[in-house]
């Protein structure tokens, strides 16, 4: 076994594909430090005390709309909030101008992971359907093993690739974070926004673990996917288009949660569950279902898809 994910893993550094995926996350950190320093930072306000001053005349300016107000309840609650938010930070001494390499990881990994779980997609989806596009697959069942040992070879270089990915955006974000923006405490105060748009009082310690492990288990399931959409279908161009699609049908499905997410079937469909980083910050994605039962329903389909998927891969006449 050891053998063939050792087989995979040269096949697939040979080719210029993984290379570029891992230069594209590169450039993308260094694109996204640039956008932070010139227009996402108030450089004035980073380490003096400006930043109290300013928090301070926010909440005079709100109180001042609240007494003012002749009864309308959403702009004093909107004010109160503000209020209230201004307190929470300069009583925990949160500047939210700050920027140094640990925030920096926290805010900016987000938004480049959607690349690496799509360079993941597209690695998953060509992985089998190129071999059997090509004819090259049967080549491979000369040698003495199982077939489904030879899709899971395959399945371990897809995940190990990803793994690859997921630790350069780490190391080069945090190297470029520190050059850009100096060193800094992963235990200093920040502001997390909720999926709500509340603001919470928390440390880069004790949620950049947790919202890293979660998206693993959100990228992997997605691997899943499209690895199983590989299997069952010969071109290759049509694998990268169904993984590509699931993957953006995801975002589309989570923007009906409002409307559908009461019902009991929308809750069982795995597209919902798919934003399982969310739940570092909030208890439930849909109404009344936490990270238990989202784990649950995607273990249930990750099943589903890869033993049907194999199933069907076992049977299949590959000798044409």
């Amino acid at each position: 076994m050891q053998s063939l994910i050792h087989n995979e893993w040269i096949k697939l550094w040979n080719k210029k594909q993984p290379w570029f995926f891992l230069g594209a996350i590169v450039v993308l950190i260094i694109g996204m430090v640039v956008i932070y320093d010139n227009f996402l930072i108030d450089s004035n306000n980073q380490s003096t005390g400006e930043w109290e001053v300013t928090l301070e005349t926010e909440i005079a300016e709100q109180e001042e709309i609240i007494e003012m107000n002749n009864g309308d309840e959403v702009d004093i609650e909107f004010a109160e909030q503000i209020i209230q938010e201004n307190k929470a930070m300069l009583e925990a001494g949160v500047n939210p101008n700050e920027m140094y390499n640990a925030k920096f990881l926290n805010d900016s990994i987000f938004a480049i992971t959607a690349f690496v779980t799509l360079f993941s997609v597209i690695i998953a989806s060509t992985i089998v359907s190129s071999e059997q596009d090509n004819g090259t697959l049967k080549q491979l069942f000369i040698r003495p093993f199982e077939r489904w040992q030879f899709l899971l070879a395959k399945f371990i270089t897809v995940v190990l690739f990803s793994m690859i990915l997921l630790a350069t955006l780490i190391i080069t974000n945090l190297t470029v974070g520190t050059i850009f923006f100096g060193s800094g405490s992963f235990s200093t105060p920040i502001i997390e926004i909720t999926m709500q748009g509340g603001k919470i009082i928390t440390t880069v310690e004790e949620v950049l673990p947790a919202k890293i492990g979660l998206y693993f288990l959100n990228m992997l399931m997605f691997l899943i996917i499209s690895f199983s959409v590989s299997i069952l279908f010969k071109s290759q161009t049509l694998a990268v288009g169904i993984g590509i699609f699931i993957l953006f049908a995801t975002n589309v499905m989570q923007a009906l949660t409002g409307l559908l997410g009461d019902y009991m079937w929308y809750k069982l469909l795995f597209l919902p569950h798919l934003s399982l980083p969310s739940y570092v910050l909030v208890d439930e994605l849909l109404p009344g279902v936490g990270l238990g039962f989202s784990l649950a329903v995607l273990a249930v389909y990750a099943i589903l898809f890869l033993g049907s998927a194999t199933i069907f891969f076992q049977k299949r006449d590959l000798s044409s």
